[in-house]
């Protein structure tokens, strides 16, 4: 058995997984969007019709006080 560390890629706030197959699934904060799909290029053209999301890059910055 080996062990597959998950590829993933940010597209228009949205986190691009490779899941098993291959196939790529458009993901947000909430869990999985959509269907898988068959090609990373059709996953990220899915995420880029969806609403721009805000990416959460510095979540520990935000939470300290002035």
């Amino acid at each position: 058995m080996v062990w597959k560390t998950p590829k993933f890629d940010y597209v228009n706030g949205y986190k691009i997984i490779e899941i098993d197959g291959p196939a790529f699934q458009v993901s947000d904060d909430d869990g999985p969007l959509g269907e898988p799909f068959p090609y990373s290029g059709e996953a990220a053209a899915y995420a880029n019709s969806l609403p721009k999301r805000e990416q959460q890059r510095n979540q520990i910055g935000s939470l300290r006080k002035p």
